[in-house]
């Protein structure tokens, strides 16, 4: 079967652009992850106008009467600029900021002067129909190479055929850049027609490609950031119990492969409702930020901190013993009761009790160790609050109090 006439390929690729560019902007009102989606659809009518202005130009379509050389330069600076806010929609969708924009704008700079240049002193139109194959490769190139590089985990395969397809177009239109180098030859019109049907029919699938991929890849950075809002407590940026009893899961298996010891750290802050009722709850949430990235910067890089609700937190430390455990929980506990926080002109304090369990004495599963390092937690408030208890398993070791600190 042969291909479509050029004159079907310039229509189907114009609405196929118009469907794409109204695909995605309804797509990103209905179920959100609108990231990048308006400069996709810009991209799309963008390079749907330079489409259209080929076919005005190269098939005399109606009864417009503009000037070639007007028409021409507005197909190049609608491909040019069509491409440009392609890579801004990919770039601004996989969040990597102004990447490679001072290039693309550069390359814009170079079609201006480029079309000035053809108004002023007119070289042949293939070598200026080449120059923008060119410039339009070059985008498309760097377009796949923020794709490649920054899709991530969890958008791989959405990426790389995204990626193969504006690689594919950079290559079509490099060849199609060389192929204009031949425009002195006898049969170069024949040939040239040929190739623009070529072009079109590459045309028409990358852009199907490229336009399915970045609805996939939307929809996939959508769903890891559901994904990431529903692991994460929004106040402070911990994870949240959900997440932390996977954690904990995932490390009681290992534990249980290696025989090694996992220890539970239950904090609970000691007079945050007084700070809400003194100073509001702004004051309680800015001390709940403090106190979270205080417990971050305090314990390891492989231990995990979540907050549980409220103004209680819970610290899963792997391969940790008992005396290990309560080290880091009295550490915590003086971190805590140090920390001093401004808020509207007033001084802010808190102080912590702990509660400590090991699955050496209450077992290995996250029921036993949340019940009684939970236990041991509210052992601590009854007490005097302040301090570091431990829990005792079956044989119940009874409560160990770490020294207080003196009060201030």
């Amino acid at each position: 079967m042969g291909l479509m006439d050029t004159r079907t390929l310039i229509l189907v690729n114009v609405m196929l652009y118009a469907l794409y560019a109204g695909v995605t902007l309804a797509n990103a009102r209905i179920f959100g992850g609108s990231r990048g989606a308006r400069w996709f659809a810009a991209s799309n009518l963008s390079r749907a106008g330079a489409t259209l202005m080929v076919g005005l130009s190269n098939m005399g379509w109606g009864y417009f009467r503009i000037p070639a050389r007007a028409v021409e330069a507005l197909t190049w600076m609608l491909s040019v600029g069509g491409m440009m806010m392609l890579h801004w929609s990919f770039v601004e969708l996989l969040e990597r900021g102004p990447i490679l924009r001072r290039v693309q704008y550069g390359l814009a700079g170079a079609m201006v002067v480029a079309t000035t240049l053809f108004f002023i002193w007119p070289p042949p139109l293939p070598l200026m129909v080449g120059f923008l194959c060119l410039l339009l490769a070059l985008q498309a190139a760097m377009t796949a190479s923020v794709v490649f590089r920054f899709s991530g985990e969890g958008v791989g395969f959405a990426g790389w055929m995204t990626g193969i397809a504006l690689s594919l177009y950079a290559v079509t239109l490099v060849v199609r850049a060389l192929w204009s180098l031949q425009y002195r030859a006898p049969d170069y019109v024949g040939m040239a027609l040929q190739m623009d049907r070529v072009w079109m029919t590459v045309l028409l699938l990358t852009n199907g490609v490229i336009a399915f991929g970045y609805m996939f890849l939307a929809a996939a950075k959508l769903r890891l950031e559901l994904l990431w809002r529903a692991q994460v407590d929004e106040l402070t940026g911990l994870l949240n119990r959900w997440a932390l009893k996977r954690s904990t899961m995932r490390e009681i298996q290992r534990c249980r492969r290696t025989k090694g010891a996992l220890a539970l750290v239950m904090m609970d802050l000691d007079g945050l409702k007084a700070v809400n009722d003194a100073s509001g709850h702004g004051c309680g949430d800015v001390l709940l930020q403090a106190v979270g990235s205080v417990l971050q910067e305090t314990v390891r890089a492989q231990d995990t901190v979540a907050r549980m609700g409220g103004d209680e937190f819970c610290i899963l430390l792997p391969d940790t013993e008992l005396n290990e455990a309560v080290a880091v929980a009295e550490r915590l506990r003086e971190e805590v009761q140090e920390l001093v926080i401004r808020y509207r002109g007033e001084t802010v304090q808190v102080m912590a009790s702990l509660g400590v369990a090991s699955s050496t004495h209450c077992g290995l599963t996250w029921q036993g160790l949340l019940d009684h390092s939970d236990a041991a937690l509210y052992r601590a408030k009854r007490e005097g609050k302040n301090r570091v208890m431990v829990a005792g398993g079956a044989g119940d070791l009874g409560p160990a109090l770490v020294r207080e600190r003196r009060k201030r």
